[in-house]
């Protein structure tokens, strides 16, 4: 269709309103028609005031991509006719519709930048009258933003930079003087008028903007702290004002504060705020003066206020984190307002209420905390001690974390509720350990009192989470008292615990405390690892999982108890629920824990009578389908690894099961899981079962090659590849199997089914041995052709990580074994510049370049490759001989690239044998060119992003 306004409009209508699949169709049709040079002109029709609001955006969004994206196809003549129809525009649409006025004046703001911002005043004088105050602060706030987004070279940048920053001083003035009228002494007798709020929101929201401008390039902002101390009081004022005439702050007003509180904490945090150490003192006194009126009516639980407490708490958080250092100091030297600013964000880490249920505002507060602990233990280092005043903060803090750990009722908790819950109490958790840094062993002497103090299972279960929090600070070898009554509260908690939450944070406990217990020397422990098993034990039958996963810990951790129990924790492994597979995997790991640490002797008869209900559910499995046992074998061989007579009898049992695996391709991989732990857990005692061993993988992967078993034979490979000559024909059976399973898989096909899963398994297992076993490549060198074509089939395959696989094993090969590559080296440089050329995607290119890097740093003629091949003339096996018998041809890789892009090419990958990255950047280069875009706005964009990298 031809880009009329009249097609246009239809097109828009069908994208709002149409069918699913013409949406799609108006949407590709509508994107294509803003690339066209057409595209300057048509907009202007379509924001006519008659047209429809959908219309209307269109061509604005339109007009903020062209300027954007394509400003290159504006002359230089145009620009002050483009300035004055934006202008126009923007003017026209001051009353709306919103969406459209919004979208103009983003691409005015756009306009300006791609200008340097020179003209900035000029520009925008036009709006600088009080009719357009409000359009005028709409665009004002847009340039730091649109500035912040927007891609541009480093030289546009830095024009855009110093030109912003020099007219910051004179914007930041004009906002204080629109939010200095909340001095305004008429306000103790009546509220502003909502025209007043606005204009408040407006002036804060466009502070906030300038001042947060350029954020990511780093540099100092153009006004230092002190100058924006008046500033940030008009904006306390601002809150004041309006929470002085609300009682409940919504709406407007509550847009207007959170404004204010938001240019605040960009104020506060702006450019090199830190250095200015009076002032931070200042604004931290000011913000505690604001914050406590407004904590003293509204803390408490559903507040009408919540969001207003969410705005206050985020701006003093933001603000003590960039000011952490003078805050410790000033609150050590007892300076006025910091003490208060602390009390007032432990009242608001303790907000009245369960979390998320009456109060969403305490989980904003635990960063702070990460901070403040940071300063202090840094403090404390230079000093050599440490003030009793963070002894007594952190207390606070602690009790109240445990306080704020009580599980409210599940029956009032939605799904998404648990889960914010479940986040908060992970929060608390990483917490914890940071009081443990200031208050030490103290820690477990508070929560002792805490559940001591606990008259309800929800808030002795709120102590235990925290106890459970503490477990990786736990001292080795030392058993403080308090921990140890801790572990006895956990154990009768576990015993008779009258709800769920209550007995599963209990087991959690014990688990967690595994390791602890495992250093404790003596009788002691072991006996208190062995009460501790026996509680998670009684306890599977009330709370299966977290009770097997407690058994687990302490039976892989507590070696002398678990043997001395083996017999039991075999016994539960046995009467495990069948359904329940996660459970008895667990449970299967805690006896071959148990197992590996007894004698053989007494072990053995205990592991056959497990091997027996495994083999029985594996046969199962291959006769008549239904659930396979292979994962509980994994969890069983894996936990016998520090016993390898025991694993080696466990693979023995099972080996007539496993023999039938292999002639069902859906048992296949799970076998393969199998054989990967049974290699993994006896290592150098695999001589009596290698040839078993041997013989499955064989056939397995013959029946399904799949990653696992390609995986498995790497293992294998490695580990009797130099002692056992079997090794080659397993390389050769799963080598074989993989390259005819790909056989017929051409790029497009590979890149949308199972396939490339396969393929980059077999590259990377050949990558592996190439770098490691280099001589195992000649087990393989009459298949290397069928291989290295796969490769070469690869390298134009449109999924990114078998192109990477295949070129890593290519480079590798190059490296070790390259007389083995030397006969296919030319046509494998001709397919990477054909991918260079086009034939790939551009975010392919790094692959491709590292393999020219490889085969440019390859010893071609070292390894014998010139030797081997009658009449070539010396330089015909180096890379650049492939390269210019290559690009000779005309018109390959492709037609836009020059003979002068070919050579600038060749001499560039030649001059470089080590930095990739300059490889890198040439073939990106030549890939540009051959693609046609050398000159285009999008080429613009990708060097400009280089530039802002280097």
């Amino acid at each position: 269709m031809e880009y009329t306004a009249q097609n246009l409009e239809y097109a828009v209508s069908v994208f709002y309103n149409g069918e699913q699949q013409e949406r799609a169709k108006a949407h590709n049709w509508l994107t294509f028609a803003q690339r066209r040079p057409a595209a300057w002109n048509f907009v202007w029709e379509l924001l006519q005031p008659s047209k429809g609001t959908e219309i209307q955006f269109y061509a604005a969004t339109t007009l903020h991509t062209k300027i954007l994206r394509y400003w290159m196809e504006v002359p230089p003549e145009s620009y002050n006719e483009l300035r004055e129809k934006l202008l126009q525009a923007v003017i026209a649409y001051s009353k709306g519709p919103k969406i459209v006025t919004n979208r103009l004046c983003i691409s005015l703001a756009a306009f300006i930048l791609q200008q340097g911002s020179s003209d900035l005043v000029e520009i925008l004088r036009p709006l600088s009258t009080p009719e357009y105050t409000s359009l005028l602060l709409e665009v004002l706030t847009v340039i730091p933003e649109e500035y912040n987004s927007m891609t541009m070279g480093s030289t546009l940048r830095s024009k855009n930079r110093a030109a912003l920053n020099e007219a910051s001083y004179m914007v930041l003035g004009d906002m204080l003087r629109h939010l200095h009228s909340a001095y305004n002494s008429e306000y103790s007798s009546e509220p502003p008028s909502e025209e007043t709020v606005q204009t408040w929101t407006n002036a804060a929201t466009c502070a906030a903007s300038w001042l947060s401008l350029g954020e990511e390039d780093a540099l100092d902002c153009a006004t230092t702290l002190p100058e924006r101390a008046p500033l940030c009081r008009a904006l306390y004022t601002v809150v004041h004002v309006l929470c002085t005439w609300n009682e409940a702050v919504s709406d407007s007003a509550l847009e207007a504060c959170e404004a204010c509180l938001a240019a605040v904490r960009a104020a506060g945090t702006a450019g090199s705020a830190h250095k200015y150490a009076a002032a931070a003192r200042a604004l931290l006194a000011d913000l505690a003066a604001l914050a406590a009126p407004l904590f003293a009516s509204n803390d408490v639980p559903n507040s009408l206020n919540e969001e207003l407490l969410s705005a206050v708490i985020t701006c003093c958080v933001s603000v003590s984190e960039c000011h952490a250092t003078e805050l410790v100091q000033a609150a050590e030297e007892e300076a006025p307002g910091v003490r208060t600013l602390l009390q007032l964000l432990l009242a608001a880490q303790a907000a009245p209420g369960h979390y998320p249920l009456h109060e969403t505002r305490s989980n904003l507060v635990f960063r702070f905390w990460y901070t403040l602990q940071n300063e202090i233990s840094e403090v404390a280092d230079r000093t050599q001690k440490m003030n009793p005043l963070w002894q007594e903060v952190f207390t606070q803090l602690l009790m109240t974390l445990v306080k704020k750990s009580e599980m409210p009722p599940e029956s009032a908790l939605s799904r998404v509720d648990q889960e914010l819950l479940r986040c908060y109490r992970q929060d608390i958790a990483d917490l914890v350990m940071y009081c443990f840094m200031v208050l030490g062993e103290a820690s477990w002497a508070l929560v002792e009192s805490a559940v001591a103090c606990a008259d309800t299972a929800a808030r002795r279960e709120a102590a235990l989470h925290v106890f459970l929090a503490l477990a990786d600070a736990a001292p080795p070898a030392a058993a403080p008292p308090a921990l140890a009554a801790l572990l006895q509260h956990a154990l009768r908690q576990a015993a008779a615990a009258p709800d769920t939450d209550s007995l599963t944070t209990a087991l959690d406990c014990l688990g967690a405390y595994a390791s602890w217990l495992s250093s404790l020397e003596g009788g002691a422990g072991a006996a208190l690892g062995r009460e501790c098993m026996r509680a998670a034990g009684a306890a599977l039958q009330r709370c299966p999982a977290p009770a097997a996963l407690a058994l687990r810990k302490l039976c892989v951790d507590c070696a002398a108890p678990a043997a001395a129990l083996v017999a039991d924790v075999v016994g539960v492994a046995l009467a495990a629920d069948p359904d329940d597979a996660w459970t008895r995997r667990q449970l299967l790991s805690a006896a071959g824990a148990a197992l590996s640490a007894c004698e053989v002797s007494q072990a053995a008869p205990l592991l056959r009578d497990l091997s027996r209900r495994l083999t029985a559910d594996l046969v199962a499995q291959a006769r008549e389908g239904g659930k396979c046992g292979a994962a509980e074998c994994v969890s069983l061989m894996s936990a016998l690894s520090p016993q390898p007579e025991l694993a080696l009898q466990l693979f023995q049992d099972l080996l007539p099961a496993l023999q039938l695996l292999p002639t069902n391709p859906e048992l296949t991989e799970p076998m393969f899981q199998i054989l990967k732990h049974t290699i993994g857990a006896v290592m150098d005692k695999i001589e009596p079962i290698v040839e078993d061993v041997a013989k499955l993988i064989v056939a397995g992967i013959q029946t399904h090659p799949c990653p696992v078993g390609l995986d498995v034979i790497k293992l294998f490979t490695v580990l009797v590849g130099a002692a056992w000559r079997g090794a080659a024909g397993v390389l050769r059976a799963g080598v074989a199997a993989s390259s005819r399973a790909l056989a017929d898989s051409e790029p497009p096909a590979l890149a949308g089914s199972a396939a490339p899963e396969l393929a980059r398994e077999v590259f990377a297992v050949l990558t592996s041995l190439t770098k490691k076993l280099p001589q195992v490549m000649d087990w393989i060198d009459d298949l290397l052709p069928d291989v290295i074509d796969l490769a070469k089939r690869c390298m134009r395959a449109w999924e990114s990580r078998v192109t990477a696989t295949a070129c890593c094993w290519l480079g590798a090969l190059a490296s070790h074994r390259a007389r083995l590559l030397y006969p296919h080296a030319p046509a494998l440089t001709r397919t990477a510049l054909s991918g260079i050329g086009g034939a790939t995607p551009r975010n392919q290119m790094e692959p491709l370049a590292e393999l020219l890097l490889a085969f440019n740093r390859a010893q071609w003629k070292g390894e014998g490759g010139a030797k081997g091949t009658a009449g070539v003339g010396a330089e015909a096996g180096d890379l650049g001989a492939w390269l210019r018998e290559s690009l000779a041809d005309a018109g390959f890789p492709s037609t836009h690239a020059t003979d002068a892009h070919k050579q600038k090419f060749i001499q560039a990958v030649l001059s470089e044998r080590r930095s990739k990255r300059r490889v890198l950047e040439s073939v990106q280069e030549f890939s540009l060119a051959c693609r046609g875009l050398i000159g285009t706005e999008y080429a613009r964009q990708s060097i400009a992003s280089k530039q802002m990298i280097a």
